[in-house]
């Protein structure tokens, strides 16, 4: 029984990762990604410890600091049950390669266990990153002794066991009943869209309360001995169990309540095995499955259109009608002005008008360059514009159309679709920086320009490093060395606009020429490169 899930397992692994360090991309992107959550790490890391050495202080003497644990716990399994929801949903069901595992003589356990890999390493960082450091300095600031660490180390391999089975079993139940060709694409969009509202409502509830000594009051002016873990683990009873097997004095009563938690990780266990078994094939054969439409010939006498036009249409309504597309680069085009307005408005306009109101001239203009580029430069939709052809790129091959046409239906296409962010930002800033029309004007056309420079940008990028072999959507925005040429390319233009702007502080005119200037140069510059790569390129050599 156990042969059959160790090579599934294998398949699985060198699937995902067999020559993903073999690429100078990942490396790269990787030092990148490890330098950037270290910097995050240390911001958030340090508010969060700085909170829990107040709640330690304030919840001692009541002898409630165990509560600091449970709610560790009870933390650790919302963000594991929602984010396990997605990947669950990615990898067991939109995956390419589910077709061909289906046929093979196998359990649907087994099959699920192997899959399961992928995501238990994202489920495993996340947890490791908010784990070890309030785990091992509770344990400092208790003075615990060596077996707490013991059982730290062992409770992390069964906290995320129990989120991941639950939300497993979940999804599989669900998607017996909604998952049928057409419902498909649907399915994958609505749950992106509602992760995208998680997480901005996640930020909304971490920006209610900023003050690490109000909330530390709180919690103590509410608690009595004993009751504040109740109350953290009303709703999730196994987080009381981890957090009294951390805290109890007796060796042998952290065993008793370590036995008790490895039962309910195993019964979680059992749901997710027979919840496979039941359910998931119910879900997974109705993958290839769809809905027939008949043609009826309507809109075959409107007037024809150009070959650019027509090719320009067809990009739009490919990035809108593939899930995956549609939520990286529309929906998450969208999430992150919205984002923006959470972290640093809140909703409260007024206190940002009154903010807003000492700053004129180059420092206004140099917000307003910032909001564009904010809101324009994370979209990577000009980044996939080839790459998201794949394998298909070669009937490209054989359409009459020069490349030439082709990039500039692209770039259209690009462009039209980054005018939803800007659009969005541009309606939030009018009522909160209360610009006349003058600076209205000027917005706008930073606006376009800056949407012309990152466009053209990302389609270099793409251009050099396309990434056509592609099996699954979501490769495209993972590890790739067009993302981060283009990342440090728009940057490091911008940032020397920025700098020159702060330093010679000059009027908002003056301001506006120069960035026109500037960007206008850029651009001319990047359709020049383009150009030359059009001569030394073509159709056939983006397939090789």
């Amino acid at each position: 029984m156990h042969r059959p899930i160790r090579s599934l397992v294998r398949i699985q692994l060198k699937m995902q990762y067999a020559n993903v360090f073999k690429k100078p991309s990942v490396v790269i992107g990787l030092v990148f990604g490890i330098i950037g959550l270290l910097f995050i790490g240390m911001i958030f890391g340090g508010y969060m410890l700085q909170i829990i050495d107040m709640m330690y202080s304030l919840l001692e003497p009541s002898g409630n600091t165990e509560a600091i644990l449970g709610s560790l716990f009870l933390m650790n399994f919302f963000l594991i049950f929602i984010l396990s929801f997605m990947l669950i949903m990615n990898t067991f069901y939109f995956t390419e390669d589910i077709s061909s595992f289906l046929h093979l003589p196998v359990h649907s356990y087994q099959l699920l266990i192997a899959k399961s890999m992928n995501p238990l390493i994202y489920v495993y960082l996340l947890t490791a990153a908010m784990y070890f450091p309030v785990s091992i300095y509770y344990g400092i600031l208790s003075g615990a002794g060596f077996m707490y660490y013991v059982f730290v180390l062992f409770l992390f391999f069964l906290m995320p066991t129990i989120p991941y089975a639950l939300a497993a079993a979940v999804v599989m139940f669900t998607m017996q009943f909604v998952n049928r060709g057409k419902n498909k694409d649907r399915s994958k969009v609505i749950g992106g869209i509602i992760g995208f509202i998680l997480l901005i409502l996640l930020n909304v509830v971490l920006r209610l309360q900023q003050d690490p000594e109000q909330i530390a009051q709180v919690i103590a002016d509410n608690a009595e001995k004993g009751g504040l873990l109740q109350m953290a683990t009303l709703y999730y009873p196994p987080a009381a169990l981890m957090s009294h097997i951390l805290t109890t004095a007796g060796a042998w009563q952290s065993l008793l309540y370590f036995i008790i938690v490895m039962l309910l990780a195993f019964a979680a266990g059992l749901v997710f095995f027979a919840a496979a078994q039941k359910f998931y094939l119910k879900g997974a054969l109705g993958l290839n499955t769809g809905s027939g439409k008949v043609f009826s010939g309507k809109g075959l006498s409107r007037k024809p259109k150009t070959i650019v036009s027509a090719y320009r249409t067809k990009e739009i309504q490919t990035i809108f009608r593939t899930p995956t597309f549609f939520l990286q680069c529309v929906a998450g085009a969208f999430v992150m002005p919205a984002l923006l307005v959470v972290i640093f408005l809140m909703g409260d306009f007024a206190s940002a008008t009154t903010m807003m109101e000492g700053i004129s001239g180059s420092m206004l203009f140099v917000v307003i360059l910032f909001a564009n580029v904010f809101s324009v430069g994370l979209n990577p939709i000009s980044i996939i514009s080839f790459s998201k052809d794949g394998q298909s790129w070669e009937a490209h091959l054989f359409l009459p159309l020069t490349l030439q046409q082709i990039v500039l239906a692209k770039l259209q296409a690009a462009f039209l679709i980054n005018l939803l962010p800007l659009t969005v930002i541009f309606m939030v800033a009018v009522p909160v920086i209360q610009m006349n029309v003058w600076e209205a004007l000027i917005w706008v056309v930073i606006a376009l320009l800056v949407n012309a420079a990152v466009t053209v940008v990302g389609m270099v990028s793409d251009l050099l490093y396309p990434k056509l072999g592609w099996t699954e959507e979501t490769e495209l925005f993972q590890n790739r060395l067009a993302t981060l040429i283009s990342i440090v390319i728009t940057a490091g233009a911008f940032v020397f606009l920025f700098a020159l702007l702060l330093i010679l502080k000059m009027s908002m005119l003056v301001s506006f020429i120069v960035t026109v200037l500037y960007i206008s140069v850029v651009i001319v510059f990047l359709l020049y490169l383009v150009s030359r790569l059009l001569k030394i390129a073509d159709r056939a050599t983006l397939s090789r």
